[in-house]
């Protein structure tokens, strides 16, 4: 049960640094929860940094996208 558990995190990103690749992760997340804003009070940060959480734990149950889970060896 331990070994299930994530830490998320949330962080703004410029599109123009991003490094486009062939690998992609279908998780719907709420964008009224995350957006701008949540990123100004910290309650809402909380609470979108929860959501997120609790999404990708369950997409991590549910053994899809194994490849995303993996800790990156440098």
């Amino acid at each position: 049960k331990d070994r299930s558990k994530l830490k998320a995190f949330l962080r703004v990103y410029n599109y123009n640094h991003l490094m486009p690749t062939r690998y992609s992760v279908d998780v719907n997340l709420d964008k009224s929860a995350v957006n701008k804003d949540a990123f100004r009070d910290p309650a809402l940060k909380r609470k979108a940094r929860r959501d997120v959480k609790a999404k990708f734990e369950e997409r991590y149950k549910t053994g899809k996208n194994k490849w995303f889970f993996q800790k990156l060896r440098f």
